[in-house]
């Protein structure tokens, strides 16, 4: 039986136990996830890559413990970045954003991904909310007029001071940004510095790890600055016409933020927003913190519409140790993986491999390794030679055992969901691994293949034990491996069970 924070209790399968349990709901939950979208001036990337996997396996661990989960992913499509991208390709901007959301929108399927949704920028619906939540800000008296000259990264699609540059390049993209001079609508950021850090110091917005919750506030000491909000349309054409403002067009950060709402169709104050807003996590990358948690929020503040309420931050993917460069020729196409080894291996080396809130690195010689000694040998071995036995010596009877595994399935099951609620999908797995360890030493330890020959009741015992160990990985590979659990549970079935093929054959 499973209790959690949210006053309910509930049974998926054998969740949070060995033993069977009472089906006791008291309430469902909501639980609305984010990932953020995906710039369109070019295609997938390992970074998307960790999100997608990331997000999906946040929301399906949710749907598994009983929530009632919206997951959102989608495309950022304007900006000066993709009209020159656009021009330089002697496309227009639209063409482009059409042609790259497609692989986005195929990538996200390849990757096995359970998203409710996927929001365009350039939709419609998107537009009719970001224009309404605009009109908000300006009927508070938050946004004037101003004559500005600065310093503009594209990559960054951000105004920069000169404090956050290095070497007077972009810290990010290791480029001088442009000198622009502009008169702009500017947002009145500055009014919300102390509002926010209030926010965050006290946990009503929950910024994951803990170590990016600090790093925000040690920004907010010197306090935010105002922002500007929009660009002349005169020198960036492809944007959200302001409202009422015909000559302006949005800046593309406070465009692109809102499609947490918009998505939920905000424009029309659908029943799906009144259900699922606020956001209870937006899952990002640790460049655009301070887009989130403080353009975002202070955004919100000033519309005086409900916050989100946690923002969990994961680190970038790296290869070989380096930064992924074209001139290095170290960058990994994760289309290239999943086409070659299926979304699951994928899958698993990023949830397992990379920290959940931190960096990490991408190898070839690694991904192997990992292939090999827990996918191919800890869990699909285990699962194959259990079955192999236990169907040959009782025809497929189902196997219940003695509950030799209670405790440490129950610990494992605990540890598992501490990890899970805490983001930390690393930590969730390495409570499963040890668990199929557990099982290989206790087939090593009672040598089934000896009781087959000599005391065919204790080996219904053994296989039993292990059947239900068996049953409980299928469990909680999940909301990680969704394809592998599924033969993992319809092998080992309610009623019977079922010799399969090899869950990881072997790979070059």
């Amino acid at each position: 039986m499973y209790y959690n924070m949210y006053s309910r209790l509930v049974n998926v399968r054998t969740f949070g136990g060995s033993r069977p349990c009472v089906i006791l709901v008291l309430l469902m939950p909501k639980f609305y996830l984010t990932n953020a979208i995906a710039y369109v001036n070019a295609g997938p990337h390992m970074g998307h890559a960790l999100e997608a996997v990331q997000g999906d396996a946040l929301a399906r661990y949710h749907r598994m413990i009983g929530d009632e989960v919206y997951f959102l992913v989608g495309t950022d499509e304007h900006g000066s970045k993709i009209q020159q991208v656009a021009k330089d390709k002697g496309m227009e901007p639209q063409a482009l954003a059409d042609m790259n959301a497609a692989l986005f929108v195929d990538f996200h399927k390849k990757v096995n991904a359970s998203n409710d949704d996927f929001i365009r920028t350039t939709s419609e619906r998107h537009k009719e909310g970001a224009r309404k939540i605009w009109e908000l800000i300006e009927a508070a008296g938050k946004f004037y007029d101003k004559e500005y000259e600065g310093k503009y990264c594209t990559g960054c699609e951000a105004f920069i001071l000169d404090k956050d540059l290095v070497e007077g390049l972009c810290a990010i993209h290791k480029r001088a940004p442009d000198v622009l001079k502009e008169k702009n609508i500017f947002f009145k950021l500055s009014d919300y510095s102390e509002a926010i850090k209030a926010k965050v110091e006290s946990g009503e917005l929950e910024i994951r790890p803990a170590s990016r919750r600090n790093e925000f506030l040690s920004f907010l000491k010197e306090g935010l600055q105002d922002v500007s909000f929009s660009r002349p349309k005169k020198t960036l054409s492809w944007g959200i016409e302001v409202p009422g403002h015909e000559d302006q067009v949005m800046y593309v950060w406070c465009d692109a933020l809102t499609n947490y709402m918009t998505a939920l169709g905000y424009a029309e104050d659908s029943e799906l927003y009144k259900k699922f807003w606020p956001a209870d996590v937006h899952l990002i990358g640790k460049d655009i913190i301070r887009f989130h948690c403080g353009i975002w929020i202070g955004m919100l503040m000033a519309a005086q519409l409900p916050l989100p309420k946690a923002v969990y931050v994961h680190g970038f993917v790296t290869s070989e140790g380096q930064k992924m460069s074209k001139s290095l020729g170290n960058v990994v196409d994760p289309m290239e993986l999943l086409e070659k080894y299926g979304a699951d291996p994928v899958r698993y080396y990023l949830l397992r491999e990379i920290p959940s809130d931190d960096d990490g690195d991408f190898s070839r010689e690694r991904f192997a390794v990992v292939y090999k000694d827990e996918l191919q040998n800890t869990i699909g071995n285990l699962v194959r030679r259990v079955l192999t036995i236990a169907t040959k010596s009782f025809e497929g009877k189902m196997l219940q055992g003695d509950g030799h595994f209670n405790e440490r399935i129950d610990a494992a099951w605990e540890r598992y969901r501490e990890h899970f609620e805490a983001f930390n999908i690393k930590g969730a797995l390495e409570a499963m691994v040890e668990l199929a360890r557990l099982a290989n030493l206790y087939v090593d330890e009672e040598k089934p293949w000896v009781l087959a020959k000599t005391d065919l009741a204790r080996l219904e015992v053994v296989m039993g034990n292990l059947v239900v160990l068996i049953r409980v990985l299928g469990e909680m590979l999940e909301p990680v491996l969704p394809e592998t659990a599924e033969k993992i549970l319809t092998q080992v079935g309610k009623d019977s069970l079922v010799l399969g093929d090899a869950l990881f054959p072997p790979i070059d």
